[in-house]
């Protein structure tokens, strides 16, 4: 007679409940983290929106101003703040200036998304960005 090796039901059952925990601990991780890439990548497209009135600004020599009150900018002939998606607001923001020279005066915005609260922050002078999670 020929003895067979196997695994028993209660050893598989044992393997599935620690894999069922295991992915059950690991699944919620894994979608705050795609959730929080997708609204940063939102908040980087809203800042290259941005840049490229940056350049505008020096290509055609006038001063682009934004500010919160209005959501315009100061020259009405160029163009409006970015739109941000549904569900997003700009709760607190300065203003924002680009300057001919390709010059920047800095700016700090507190935007607010799904379940999250942002702080975008442009440097002065180098426009240079940094997106922090409050």
């Amino acid at each position: 007679m020929t003895t067979q090796s196997g695994f028993t039901l209660i050893e598989l059952l044992i393997v599935l409940v620690i894999l069922g925990f295991s992915s059950s601990m690991i699944a919620p991780n894994l979608w705050r983290t795609h959730e929080k890439s997708q609204q940063r990548d939102t908040l980087q497209k809203f800042v290259l929106a941005l840049n490229k009135y940056r350049i505008k600004a020096y290509n055609t020599g006038k001063m682009i101003e934004f500010t919160q009150k209005q959501n315009t900018v100061k020259e009405s002939n160029l163009a409006t703040l970015p739109k941000l998606p549904e569900g997003w607001a700009i709760k607190e923001a300065t203003t924002l200036r680009f300057l001919p020279t390709g010059v920047t005066n800095g700016a700090t915005y507190q935007i607010d998304s799904p379940n999250k609260h942002w702080q975008l922050t442009i440097n002065p002078l180098d426009g240079q960005h940094e997106i922090q999670l409050l």
